[in-house]
């Protein structure tokens, strides 16, 4: 079978990733840009402010969420973080992967 196929017709369910949803309209909200300078600055500001426990979390669910959207396209990308609560729209993948690069290197 062709695990791709059957990767994309799961539909995408926001309850799967509860720290997640508690995060981006936290830290990637109508005025991340204005607070935080960027999306990276937002993602340090979770990191500085949140205890041990809830990085984990991020961390494993946001790792979670890209293995499940690698390969989809960006628009599909999208429109699951903003149904996560994030008004982050990343313009590309090199965007995705810089917050992939932040949580890989934060400690808990």
């Amino acid at each position: 079978m062709n695990y791709k196929h059957l990767h994309e017709s799961r539909p995408f369910d926001p309850a799967d990733f509860p720290s997640l949803r508690e995060f981006f309209p936290a830290y990637l909200h109508q005025d991340f840009g204005e607070e935080y300078g960027s999306a990276a600055g937002a993602v340090k500001g979770f990191l500085a402010d949140a205890s041990g426990d809830e990085i984990l979390q991020v961390k494993e669910e946001w790792k979670r969420f890209r293995a499940d959207y690698r390969g989809r396209s960006l628009k599909d990308t999208q429109a699951a973080l903003g149904q996560l609560g994030s008004t982050w729209l990343p313009e590309n993948e090199a965007e995705l992967a810089g917050m992939d690069e932040i949580l890989s290197r934060a400690e808990a």
